[in-house]
């Protein structure tokens, strides 16, 4: 089981790293579609909430 959260979470990280750069590529346009930006950074905020919640089953909860 743990080998299963292990690879979602490296999986999570990926995809992260992968929309970061998208959005930091669209951000370094002349002239960046806001469409495009705001799905790309609703996109990532879900993929952090999905990897913030597999984090906080695997140690420290980052609620206090």
């Amino acid at each position: 089981m743990k080998d299963i959260a292990r690879e979602k979470y490296a999986k999570l990280m990926d995809e992260i790293e992968r929309i970061e750069d998208l959005v930091a590529e669209v951000e370094g346009q002349d002239s960046p579609d806001a469409d495009e930006l705001i799905k790309l950074k609703d996109e990532l905020a879900v993929k952090r909430n999905e990897l913030a919640r597999i984090s906080d089953g695997c140690g420290k909860s980052h609620s206090h």
